[in-house]
């Protein structure tokens, strides 16, 4: 059902528009410009389509792993960690390049995208993020899902994620339960995140 994802041709089913937000005015999701290069796509309000990755995303994906961390990771690190996890999507070539791996879908709003996840190798999700300013209009919730799905054609019984503070109530909604907080360093910086699973079958 989700071989299109890897061939990246346009989906046959479960097409969407699959979500009518309101209200009509434009959504900001852009947090204050500091530098054009993370500037992110001006997306209006409107139906969102998940689909495969393209290679018109690549220069916004990056963009929108960075603005996710600083905006909502804010509330559960400090700004040290906060900027260390950004900070590996710097090398943008080496990030890019960790995208074209296992299957990644990006949710498109107003023609540019607002969100990503990735499912890498077939048991992980091993990236899912919104844009600020797109929570609540369950973009994170169909991308899970897509994934889900897509585990199981591969034959998956147990689904993994290494859920940061700021995901770990999310993937809890969607099933997941924690097997113990974990320590990982990024730039020289410690993070607290949770292994999480879920029983696909």
């Amino acid at each position: 059902m989700f071989d299109w994802l890897r061939r990246k041709r346009p989906p046959r089913h479960r097409s969407i528009p699959v979500a009518e937000p309101e209200p009509a005015a434009p959504i900001s999701v852009a947090p204050p410009v500091v530098d054009d290069t993370d500037r992110l796509p001006d997306i209006g309000a409107g139906p969102f389509m998940i689909r495969p990755l393209e290679d018109s995303d690549l220069p916004w994906l990056p963009r929108i792993f960075r603005a996710a961390i600083k905006g909502q990771g804010a509330d559960f690190y400090t700004s040290a960690q906060c900027d260390a996890w950004a900070a590996t999507a710097e090398d943008e070539a080496q990030f890019v390049a960790r995208l074209g791996e296992g299957v990644t879908i990006v949710a498109e709003l107003d023609g540019k995208p607002g969100a990503f996840a990735q499912l890498y190798p077939d048991d992980t999700i091993e990236m899912l993020y919104v844009a600020p300013g797109l929570g609540g209009y369950g973009i994170a919730t169909l991308l899970c899902q897509y994934l889900e799905d897509e585990a199981r054609i591969a034959g998956t019984a147990t689904l993994h994620t290494a859920a940061s503070l700021v995901a770990k109530k999310f993937f809890e909604s969607m099933g997941f339960r924690s097997e113990g907080e974990e320590s990982v360093e990024r730039h020289g910086v410690a993070l607290t995140r949770h292994k999480m699973v879920k029983a696909l079958r």
